[in-house]
């Protein structure tokens, strides 16, 4: 089983509400929230903690499991080798997916013009001829871009593995020796989800929090 806890906000919080969220995390953490400029990046960097403490505690961890964050030389964090995690956010939404079977990453991504040209080198030609006949070029980019960051989130190397490494097949993507496989998340027709797992036909939750309220 894997579930996926999202959340929405278009406007920032009432400076009482956001500082009552804020004092809920680490000092630490606080900090690292604090020093982000805009409100929108301080705001999604908030809601992403807050999404991830509650999935630990509702996977069984203590509610102060944030302190126990630990992060590996690309700077994913983890908590211990039974469980894994990982977080994306983009505009409006934020997104947190957890599980215990194996490795998973998630990414989502807002479907907006963007100059393609400049990602022509992220694709093999197969994916590049796919997204540039495709009705809608700009969706089809940011379906195969999804899974790439996912995997990249998920194998723990990030942006240090070149994207073009990456192979999309029909429900798979390859990176090297290690096969993903591929789950689409309906979350909101503007926006693309992805969500890839070390292993085959997970069981996904979507859970949607509400911090607004």
């Amino acid at each position: 089983m894997v579930k996926v806890f999202y959340t929405y906000f278009k406007t920032p919080l009432s400076p009482d509400k956001w500082q009552s969220y804020l004092d809920e995390l680490p000092q630490k953490i606080q900090q690292t929230i604090s020093r982000k400029r805009r409100w929108q990046d301080q705001h999604a960097s908030l809601f992403g903690k807050l999404l991830l403490r509650h999935a630990l505690c509702h996977s069984g961890y203590p509610k102060d499991s944030l302190n126990c964050l630990q992060y590996n030389k690309y700077q994913r964090p983890f908590i211990d080798n039974s469980i894994d995690f990982n977080i994306s956010h983009t505009h409006q939404y934020v997104i947190c997916a957890i599980g215990c079977r194996g490795r998973l990453g998630i990414d989502i991504e807002l479907i907006r013009p963007i100059e393609l040209s400049n990602f022509r080198n992220t694709m093999s030609p197969k994916e590049w001829s796919a997204i540039t006949t495709a009705p809608n070029s700009y969706q089809k980019f940011y379906e195969n871009w999804t899974i790439k960051e996912s995997v990249i989130k998920a194998d723990g190397r990030g942006l240090s593995i070149p994207l073009e490494h990456i192979q999309i097949e029909p429900h798979k993507a390859r990176l090297y020796n290690s096969v993903w496989t591929i789950n689409q998340i309906q979350i909101d027709p503007n926006y693309i989800c992805h969500l890839v797992t070390s292993w085959e036909n997970p069981s996904i939750d979507l859970i949607y929090r509400n911090y607004r309220d």
